[in-house]
């Protein structure tokens, strides 16, 4: 009998909004829209061939509602069970996440983000839109740097792009790409390589192939050179080949409230590849929080 973390899934029904003309999926617990209940926590996947709200987060989400918080993961557009968009741009889809946080009616948030997420969590704090919530505190998991990375990861990035950028749809390329995701290959599960091969079929190809052509740059303009002041979590894989654990070294040079984990025999996903220690660690800094 397999274990239930093994089911890529979230503990609660698929919902739907509309974002900017996008159909957005999205997954809340049930009191979410209870103001009086704790704090609120949105989850952000990552960019990466296959991501998804589920694949992300199907270890976390139910440790975060297990001790009482109001949860929500949604699928960027373009992923996930989330319409594809015209523009995949990554400032489109920081746009997307902005207006999604405003349709969602809160004062204040924990914003949790994986890879590209995290990316999204950190302009979200320096911009600190007056028209949405208020950001209380950070998690990042191998956030990709909204500051220049370091030199020593330039190689390694760009072989990361174009590792990216190879994948087919096929069982054996899926399988590859999760193996190098992770750090220990007995994490590579039938269910994880089958649901990410599920995620690249039809119109989510399409999204795929489109993201492919768009560059990974985006706005700096009026984050550009600022600190992070937002206090935040950072945790990353000393094995992690996507994002090399030095750009969180240079990290801390840019998150004044920083705390940050390097878990060793780990790689690019630390909420999956060691849920119990990423939740742990995530559950006593929002308390902190």
């Amino acid at each position: 009998m397999k274990n239930i973390s093994d089911a890529v899934s979230l503990p609660v029904a698929r919902q739907y909004l509309n974002i900017l003309g996008i159909r957005t999926a999205i997954y809340q617990t049930p009191n979410f829209e209870k103001e009086h209940s704790k704090e609120a926590v949105i989850l952000l996947h990552g960019g990466a061939p296959g991501v998804s709200a589920e694949l992300c987060w199907f270890k976390n989400f139910h440790a975060l509602q297990r001790a009482g918080y109001r949860v929500l993961a949604f699928d960027q557009p373009g992923f996930g069970f989330s319409s594809p968009p015209e523009n995949h741009s990554i400032d489109f889809r920081y746009q997307h996440f902005t207006e999604l946080l405003i349709a969602l009616n809160l004062k204040e948030a924990h914003l949790c983000g994986s890879s590209i997420g995290g990316l999204l969590c950190s302009l979200y704090a320096l911009s600190n839109p007056r028209t949405g919530p208020k950001a209380i505190s950070l998690i990042l998991s191998a956030p990709y740097p909204y500051f220049e990375p370091p030199a020593i990861a330039q190689e390694q990035l760009i072989e990361h792009r174009a590792r990216l950028s190879s994948v087919e749809p096929t069982y054996e390329s899926i399988r590859a790409l999760c193996e190098n995701t992770f750090n220990q290959k007995s994490q590579v599960t039938d269910e994880i390589i089958a649901h990410r091969l599920s995620m690249l079929e039809g119109d989510r190809w399409d999204a795929y192939q489109a993201r492919k052509s768009i560059s990974r740059k985006f706005d700096k303009k009026g984050t550009a050179g600022l600190h992070v002041n937002t206090p935040t979590l950072i945790v990353w894989g000393v094995e992690d080949r996507s994002l090399p654990y030095e750009i969180g070294i240079e990290a801390m040079k840019w998150f004044s409230h920083g705390r940050f984990l390097f878990l060793t025999q780990c790689g690019h996903w630390p909420q999956t590849e060691q849920a119990h220690t990423f939740n742990q660690e995530m559950l006593d800094f929002l308390r902190s929080a």
